[in-house]
């Protein structure tokens, strides 16, 4: 699906694939649609957003949809449970999702989102109670914010890797500790703790890293954990 606002004849713009990923379980006649605040995504008209399609891999069902977006995109966006006529049915609670390009993102190359269907209990650690309460901080925790540039694909690796952003919500982390992820995959460090990936600072309490992973890696599994340097 392409937006022709976003691309013409007479103003051609590098573009990049942006792949949609979420495990969901759903009732017979209802599908998953992805919806947001730019054009391509709907402009938050459900009816228009992205329609997701469904593959079982294991004992998950897992919903997949691919647009072309410009380089440097970005967008809030949210899941939606439809029905065949595209009514929404239910929707995730919290906040809308954030999305920025990495910078260093270049023309032709794909970025895989790897999502989870979010609750009423993913937004707690962001209200007061929890941050300035049971924690006992605020929203200027004393870790530096940090934009991690990401590498550059080659164009020979383009079709046999994935760019896959690994974020997380940790509001209790001690001073001096950082996030990584560990996983199957030699990206991960298979398993070993010392070659893991680490997760950058970018604020309100939510670390990320983006790591291009060979598609033979997948499916892959991994954990997250802290560790004190």
């Amino acid at each position: 699906m392409m937006n022709s606002g976003l691309f013409s004849a007479t103003n051609s713009v590098k573009s990049v694939k942006l792949r949609f990923r979420i495990p969901y379980y759903t009732e017979w006649g209802q599908s998953l649609i992805v919806c947001g605040s730019e054009p391509t995504l709907g402009s938050w008209n459900v009816k228009k957003g992205l329609l997701l399609t469904p593959v079982h891999q294991g004992d998950d069902l897992i919903w997949t949809g691919t647009i072309a977006v410009p380089c440097h995109f970005s967008c809030q966006y949210h899941y939606y449970v439809v029905d065949d006529a595209k009514n929404v049915l239910r929707w995730e609670m919290g906040n809308s999702r954030n999305l920025s390009l990495p910078n260093m993102l270049q023309e032709g190359h794909t970025l895989e989102l790897r999502d989870l269907w979010q609750t009423g209990a993913d937004a707690l650690p962001f209200r007061s109670a929890f941050k300035d309460v049971i924690f006992c901080k605020n929203s200027t925790v004393n870790v530096n914010i940090d934009r991690p540039e990401v590498i550059i694909q080659e164009k020979s690796d383009q079709e046999e890797s994935v760019l896959v952003r690994f974020k997380i919500c940790c509001p209790n982390i001690e001073e001096g500790s950082s996030v990584y992820v560990i996983g199957s995959s030699t990206k991960l460090g298979n398993w070993k703790v010392q070659d893991g990936l680490k997760l950058h600072y970018t604020g309100e309490y939510i670390w990320e890293a983006y790591c291009i992973i060979p598609r033979g890696d997948f499916p892959m599994k991994y954990p997250f954990f802290d560790m004190y340097l």
